[in-house]
């Protein structure tokens, strides 16, 4: 990516893809049940928070205005990343998707077919690492029994 160029949709698909795989393969080493934020719980290495902050940073220092709303939530989903906090990364990045949703039906930039097809399997692995809000996940006796 050059300074000087535009960042081409296909590029901000790409970037999203690496943030997200990052987060894929750090929520698949913990288990569903322990996801939420636990004090002096599991964090991802440090090589993968590099990784992941070297993605987001090389983004922003690239954006420009097109895509001026993205970094700052790059960057919230970094910080959640580093803490360890897999739930709390996937809010900022299902807004960057939503962004870029609202960019591509507003015609601001154009995704080809392939791309849109990413952009909905991305909000789908998205969906899936948090846990369904109608499945409890501590089983309490029904209301009437207490």
């Amino acid at each position: 990516m050059s300074n000087n160029e535009p960042l081409q949709p296909g590029q901000v698909v790409d970037t999203l893809g690496e943030l997200i795989a990052s987060l894929s393969a750090f929520a698949a080493k913990i288990p569903a049940a322990s996801r939420m934020a636990v004090p002096g719980g599991v964090r991802p290495t440090e090589e993968a928070v590099e990784a992941y902050e070297n993605v987001v940073y090389r983004f922003r220092d690239h954006a420009g205005k097109t895509y001026k709303p993205l970094p700052p939530l790059f960057i919230d989903s970094l910080e959640a990343f580093e803490a360890g906090k897999v739930f709390d990364v996937v809010p900022p990045l299902l807004q960057c998707v939503e962004q870029l949703v609202d960019l591509h039906n507003q015609d601001t930039i154009t995704f080809t077919p392939e791309q849109q097809q990413r952009m909905r399997d991305y909000h789908i692995r998205l969906e899936k690492i948090v846990p369904e809000a109608k499945q409890s996940e501590v089983d309490l006796p029904t209301p009437d029994s207490y």
